[in-house]
């Protein structure tokens, strides 16, 4: 009786496998956790879930193990959906994250150079989509290029292509992070609009004694905008205190001038 169930269940297995690698263009909906994302090919591997994982765990318990994950290939006309406490509403290939459970419609496709089987995917359903507060940005210094995509920076994110596209800089806006062309973009952190004198003739023109630009790191927030101490009074930048913004490189210092009454100080 045992071997007869064991051959049922390896029949309806093996049909199964059979259907998928064989037919590539029927439509499949399968239900699994993402165990991990890869961001330069907008491309998946999810854990199977339900009857699937169930008879591949039942067969491994006779020495025949089969893996139950699957490489799930998005491409720009899949559609992505996402649960909310409201609802349904529309998401995006970013809005992915390991761990999550989701559902995937589309058709298997053989790979012939490795053989293995992938699914392309016509819709991704987000069951347990990941929460805003998480992928919520302070200042650009917590965004980075991932492919050609302006993501929140992840510790646990796999990024081996950076490639940002021309004539775009990664910045938050919002609280978000995204592109944004660098033809809109300023290189000044300051709001204020850039004075057209020095610190220290701007200074003086204001009634201040003295004028000194003040300098800090871009790339490690420090959590306020400008370095002015506690007697001075920050203006803005001034011709000869700019601040210095690469948007892809290390090495951004942000600089504002600094105005007092008291004695001439040291510019930083």
């Amino acid at each position: 009786m045992k071997k007869v169930l064991i051959f049922t269940l390896s029949l309806l297995l093996l049909a199964n496998i059979v259907a998928a690698a064989n037919k590539p263009a029927k439509i499949a909906t399968t239900v699994g956790v993402i165990k991990s994302i890869d961001m330069n090919s907008q491309s998946f591997v999810m854990e199977k879930a339900g009857l699937m994982k169930f008879l591949y765990a039942f067969i491994g318990l006779f020495g025949s193990k089969k893996s139950t994950d699957i490489t799930v290939i998005t491409i720009t006309e899949t559609e992505f959906k996402k649960k909310t406490t409201e609802g349904v509403a529309s998401g995006a290939f970013t809005d992915l994250a390991v761990g999550q459970r989701v559902q995937v419609k589309g058709t298997y496709i053989k790979e012939l150079t490795t053989a293995k089987t992938s699914l392309k995917a016509t819709s991704v359903f987000i069951l347990t989509p990941v929460q805003a507060a998480l992928k919520a940005c302070q200042t650009d210094a917590d965004c980075a290029w991932c492919g050609t995509n302006c993501l929140k920076k992840d510790l646990n994110r796999v990024c081996i292509q950076i490639s940002p596209p021309e004539g775009y800089d990664c910045q938050c806006v919002n609280s978000v992070c995204k592109k944004v062309s660098s033809t809109t973009s300023s290189i000044s952190t300051s709001t204020t609009t850039t004075i057209d004198k020095t610190c220290q003739q701007a200074c003086s023109r204001r009634g201040f004694k003295n004028g000194i630009c003040r300098s800090w790191s871009l790339d490690v927030p420090t959590g306020r905008q400008y370095n002015c101490n506690p007697n001075e009074t920050e203006i803005g930048e001034t011709k000869n205190c700019l601040s210095i913004w690469h948007p892809h490189m290390p090495g951004n210092i942000g600089k504002t001038c600094c105005c007092s009454k008291g004695q001439t100080g040291t510019a930083e």
